[in-house]
């Protein structure tokens, strides 16, 4: 995962520019009224919008590729197209349109389904390291690289088969509308009562699905309470006040508001956390590099750089930080320490001024959230002590095999 640290800090710094600057709907596009001092603001965000794209738009792919190259050198054996084949059979498997058009859904390639591409890129390593020959020892040239390619023909159509027997299931499951119908009905039951208990639980399996690498969840809940929301936005404005909303703990308000400081896992605290106690000079420079597009709650760069995906030691407070987010910020609502939160926020807010916003400016929801970030920082400190610790002692075992 650090081997694509890079990757995915570009493309989060361009996706930051592109939400939080370059749209007019964006919170600094609006703030400065992008229209009248860059007339061709549209032509810049689309070239760094597609910068984006080409960097973690398709991290996924970039993941199956390296998770391939690195399991196949577990076997002590060497494959020029292990790589290559990793990134074809990935490709095979999500090759899907968007339904009703000829467009390719690339959601599937993006950072969201990260996992998938290191489980790819894990079972086609796995696939030629058992049925492929080592060409490691062959210097490289033409001859040997068709060498390479016509002895790992076996393992490669292995690769392949299967990708394609996936394609094929998963496109008898879309064709069939399975998880159109799966979507709706989860979000029917929800909409049916706010559920303050169900948004904790959404909330816990948002974030879990990150720490294991995927992030569609999130895009899903987005969806839930919408009811709610508009019938809040409604009697807010109705009644120019938003203290006595019908629904002042909506899983809109309360996960966007509160446990999103930095993306989810409250990665702001973290990178906080990081920079000023680990001792580990790179793991601080990766919290330092990642400070911008974290500040504007892109946790990408962090959750691959340090790495926290599938990382047992930061599991714990990524997934209890936002939850106790949540917690503390209703009952701060309860005390009425300051109004629920109701009013849109914009794209590319960052997420320390997110209760600001959508408290409609008031300054004691400012203040509580930089207290929220000094508690998850506090939460997370332990964690990355332990992390230091364990670094330590990794690097004793490696001197004393040297």
């Amino acid at each position: 995962m650090t081997a694509l640290f890079p990757i995915a800090l570009i493309g989060s710094f361009c996706w930051a520019f592109s939400q939080s600057f370059l749209t007019s709907d964006s919170f600094f596009g609006s703030l400065t009224n992008i229209k009248a001092w860059l007339p061709n603001y549209q032509f810049i965000a689309a070239i760094i919008a597609d910068i984006s794209q080409a960097t973690s738009g398709l991290l996924a792919i970039y993941a199956a590729y390296i998770s391939a190259e690195l399991t196949i050198e577990h076997y002590k054996k060497r494959s020029i197209i292990v790589g290559i084949s990793s990134m074809a059979s990935y490709i095979l498997i999500f090759l899907h349109t968007v339904r009703d058009s000829r467009r390719i859904e690339m959601s599937y390639y993006s950072a969201f389904w990260f996992i998938f591409g290191i489980v790819v890129g894990y079972v086609v390593g796995v696939i030629f390291g058992k049925f492929g020959k080592d060409q490691s020892t062959n210097k490289a040239n033409r001859n040997t690289i068709l060498e390479d390619v016509f002895a790992n023909m076996t393992p490669l159509l292995i690769s392949l088969g299967i990708a394609l027997g996936l394609h094929i299931l998963f496109a008898i499951y879309r064709s069939y509308q399975a998880d159109v119908i799966i979507t709706r009905s989860v979000t029917a039951v929800a909409n049916r009562h706010s559920s303050y208990g169900l948004s904790i639980f959404i909330s816990f399996l948002t974030t879990l699905g990150l720490w294991f690498g995927y992030g569609g969840t999130l895009n899903f809940n987005n969806t839930i309470f919408d009811n709610e929301s508009v019938a809040n936005l409604s009697y807010a404005l109705s009644h120019k006040s938003s203290w006595n909303i019908p629904y002042p703990y909506t899983l809109n308000a309360l996960f966007g508001g509160f446990a999103q400081l930095g993306g989810t896992g409250a990665i702001l605290s973290l990178t906080i956390a990081v920079a000023l106690f680990s001792k580990n000079k790179q793991h601080r420079k990766v919290a330092v590099y990642s400070s911008f597009p974290v500040f504007f709650n892109i946790s990408m760069p962090v959750a691959v750089g340090l790495p926290t995906i599938l990382n047992p030691i930061y599991l714990i407070p990524f997934v209890i930080s936002p939850i106790l987010n949540m917690l503390l910020g209703s009952v701060a609502i309860w005390f009425k320490l300051f109004p629920p939160l109701v009013y849109p926020i914009p794209n590319g807010t960052p997420g320390v001024l997110g209760p600001l916003m959508g408290t409609g400016g008031n300054i004691s929801a400012l203040i509580f959230t930089i207290f929220l970030v000094i508690v998850d920082a506090v939460i997370y400190l332990p964690f990355v002590k332990l992390g230091n610790e364990v670094e330590r002692r990794y690097q004793e075992i490696k001197n004393e095999e040297i």
